[in-house]
């Protein structure tokens, strides 16, 4: 079915596809035309006849379906998808706070995992020094007892080579002795 419709001086024209404007340069409403389409719908409205001692009107029944037909043809995907967005909008806030949540347990996991890390390695580290300076602590001891352990034998050493130097002495000069006699 083709509708032809002018309004406010620009022509429309209706198809069972949807609204094709004569004019190509768009092919959706902006919202000035959308307005357009609401006030005609409103002036038909408005032009209707009244029935006495009620608040009904007899309106152009044809002229309000022909112009809300072409509204709803054209009207923009954008404001569609906006309306569907507003209407999952409480579930959309729900999953983004449970993402937000489940991303700072997340968080505050590896930040505990994290601090663990460095405290163990601050503990680790503490241990390590620990045992180095007693490691070099041991090393000093051990050195100052070879120390005095080889300043011992070599004291030893030289008494008894003061002894045994002393004894070749006296043997060297027993012999000699008796041999001048």
């Amino acid at each position: 079915m083709r509708i032809k419709k002018t309004l406010f001086g620009e022509e429309f024209e209706g198809t069972d596809e949807g609204l094709d404007r004569v004019r190509d340069d768009q092919a959706l409403l902006s919202p000035r035309e959308i307005s357009l389409f609401i006030d005609e719908i409103e002036d038909l409205i408005y032009c209707g006849v009244s029935l006495p001692f009620t608040s009904k009107a007899v309106i152009d029944q044809k002229g309000c379906l022909e112009t809300l037909e072409m509204l709803r043809d054209n009207w923009p995907w954008e404001m569609l998808e906006a309306r569907r967005i507003l209407s999952e909008e409480g579930e959309v806030l729900g999953r983004a706070e449970a993402e937000a949540q489940e991303m700072r347990q997340r968080a505050e996991r590896q930040a505990a995992f994290i601090l663990d890390q460095s405290q163990l390695i601050k503990v680790a580290e503490a241990r390590a020094q620990e045992m180095m300076e007693s490691a070099e602590k041991e090393a000093a001891q051990v050195l100052d007892r070879a120390e005095r352990d080889a300043r011992d034998v070599y004291l030893g050493l030289e008494r008894e080579l003061d002894l045994l130097l002393r004894d070749i002495k006296e043997l060297v000069a027993a012999r000699l002795s008796k041999l001048r006699r």
